[in-house]
């Protein structure tokens, strides 16, 4: 079968009840790419249940290397996105502070940690957010109804023209605001930034 014969290999790895009867070695490697396939389907559920046992075996076994990849990486970084798509953040959080430590420059890690922290948002975030997406909306209006009613109310538009502007001074300062704020939590807990750019700039660069 090729590579990307996903769900061949899942039908063939839990039709063939010989497999059990296979030595170790070759069991193993037939378990992992049940695993990794399993993953490529979506799913999730029945990774969650059997990876750990794998993840195990991998490291009594010291297997490094699977197919060209780091396979303890590769295999907790797959449990850590199944988790994300199962919606628990926080252990998708914990799986992938492990994995930046040991790989601080994969950008994958950061990236899903990143997405992570934002659904994790609290109220206070997630409140100013909603205030600068509503002053945005009401600037918007304003900025309508100038254009369709200026010609006969003109005389009336200026006190929200300046409201215009400090209703678009205060949006942008609370989104420029808040993603300071995450960006910080972000480099004081993983050590490091979501944007590449920052990154270079302060020292720590992403593959």
């Amino acid at each position: 079968m090729g590579d990307d014969a996903w769900r061949e290999k899942v039908r063939y790895y839990e039709e063939k009840k010989a497999i059990d009867g296979l030595y170790f070695d070759e069991k193993i490697e037939l378990d992992i790419d049940y695993l990794i396939c399993l993953f490529e389907v979506g799913r999730y559920e029945r990774f969650l249940r059997f990876v750990d046992p794998i993840i195990e075996s991998v490291i009594t076994e010291n297997i490094y290397t699977f197919k060209g990849d780091n396979i303890f990486n590769d295999l907790l970084f797959k449990k850590a996105a199944c988790l994300y798509q199962q919606y628990d953040y926080k252990k998708t959080k914990e799986i992938l502070l492990q994995l930046i430590a040991m790989d601080p420059d994969n950008n994958l890690y950061i990236g899903l940690y990143s997405i992570c922290n934002r659904k994790l948002n609290n109220d206070l975030y997630l409140t100013l957010k909603a205030t600068a997406m509503s002053a945005l909306l009401i600037v918007c209006g304003i900025t309508l109804a100038r254009i369709l009613l200026e010609p006969i109310f003109e005389i009336y538009f200026q006190p929200f023209l300046y409201l215009r502007g400090g209703l678009i001074l205060y949006a942008i300062g609370v989104l420029f605001g808040l993603e300071i704020a995450f960006q910080l939590k972000l480099k004081r807990e993983t050590g490091m930034f979501s944007f590449n750019l920052l990154n270079q700039i302060f020292g720590r660069k992403i593959k």
